[in-house]
């Protein structure tokens, strides 16, 4: 799948995009409402991602591989079996 924010490409299971860490299940759903907005407002349509998100979110997905693999929080597996399936 593609990010709707920048295109970049992200694996099915993934809950944020690699590249600019918006949240994929929102993004597919809202974004062209916030763009729209953000456009209205005479903002750019793709806001840029903080520095220090994409730096901190380097961060957790090395340390998380280097304990053994990319495992999702508890709250993420939480909130994934809460979450109606897409499609």
């Amino acid at each position: 799948m593609r990010c709707p924010q920048c295109g970049a490409l992200t694996q099915e299971d993934q809950w944020n995009c690699g590249s600019c860490r918006i949240n994929l299940y929102w993004a597919t759903h809202h974004y062209g409402s916030l763009a729209g907005i953000r456009t209205g407002q005479g903002l750019a349509s793709r806001p840029a991602t903080p520095q220090f998100l994409l730096s901190v979110h380097r961060n957790a997905m090395e340390e998380r591989e280097a304990s053994g693999g990319r495992i999702e929080s508890r709250v993420r597996q939480i909130a994934r079996r809460a979450m109606p399936p897409e499609g």
